[in-house]
């Protein structure tokens, strides 16, 4: 018998495709755009061939939400074999994408079969209000109910990140009140969070193996922690060392890695590195 309701989200979740497949939640890409030409996130390009070529652009990609018809056609298509939809986005502070989800619902005959959620946040941080809402539909929740799942999910979750530079958040326009930070010396690295929906500044650190230490110590400050995550884009081996730091300190808790993908690649650059931490309810 087909789940009563199904989840939708987009590719800024950076769910892996074992994870989608696992979780069975439909995906809407965004674009990410190298001059003339669109690539859509996760299907036309992986964040491997992003970031080998992000260095050599001779300039910065930019990005774009998915088109209204997008969301239509997925909407349209589930609701063929579903009795409703949950559709879980990037913060809306962050990008328009889920203005065109909201549009596409309501150009639907039926629009109160599908809620829209704000994450509030973005990659695995979404990714969290995802398992909870898949959770929910699971064991048999109505629309309301799983709508309801993810939104705690939304409160409860905490994000921690580090970049390299302010700069491309800065050039893409994503810096958020983080822009109290631009202009300080060069070797100084930023703790940033994201509250509210967008980038907030947290603490500045003088170097990176120090502004990890701290993000380590703030992560595992939380009590009651349902589900961990580390988010990087080209550092694998700092992931792992992480992962390992909070899989001793939650070790009852499963720690994810994921590679964070060529949309929040553009807006935060290469070096980014974090942390996402759920508390229980």
């Amino acid at each position: 018998m087909a789940r009563k309701v199904k989840v939708v989200t987009d590719s800024t979740s950076d769910l892996t495709p074992e994870m989608v497949r696992e979780l069975d939640v439909a995906v809407v890409p965004l674009h990410v755009i190298f001059g003339d030409v669109s690539y859509r996130e996760g299907v036309d390009i992986t964040a491997d061939e992003f970031y080998e070529r992000l260095p050599t652009s001779r300039s910065l990609p930019t990005t774009s939400a998915p088109a209204v018809g997008e969301f239509q056609e997925v909407y349209e298509r589930l609701l063929e074999e579903t009795d409703s939809i949950v559709s879980i986005h990037i913060s809306g502070k962050l990008s328009a994408t889920i203005q065109a989800a909201e549009t596409a619902k309501q150009s639907l005959a039926k629009p109160e079969r599908v809620e829209v959620v704000d994450s509030q946040a973005t990659s695995l941080a979404m990714g969290f209000a995802i398992m909870e809402a898949v959770e929910a539909a699971r064991a048999g929740a109505k629309l309301a109910e799983v709508k309801a799942a993810a939104e705690s999910a939304v409160r409860r979750t905490h994000v921690l990140f580090m970049v390299d530079t302010l700069e491309y958040l800065r050039r893409g326009g994503r810096i958020g009140r983080a822009r109290a930070y631009l202009g300080t010396f060069l070797n100084i690295k930023p703790i940033l969070s994201i509250r509210e929906g967008e980038v907030y500044p947290e603490e500045r650190v003088r170097t990176r193996a120090r502004a990890l230490e701290r993000i380590i110590h703030l992560a595992t400050s939380h009590r009651n922690v349902k589900r961990v995550a580390v988010g990087h884009a080209t550092t694998p081996d700092e992931a792992d060392r992480l992962r390992e730091r909070l899989a001793m300190a939650f070790p009852h808790v499963q720690v994810h890695i994921v590679r964070l993908g060529p949309v929040l690649g553009t807006h935060a650059g290469p070096g980014i590195i974090g942390v996402s931490v759920m508390e229980g309810g």
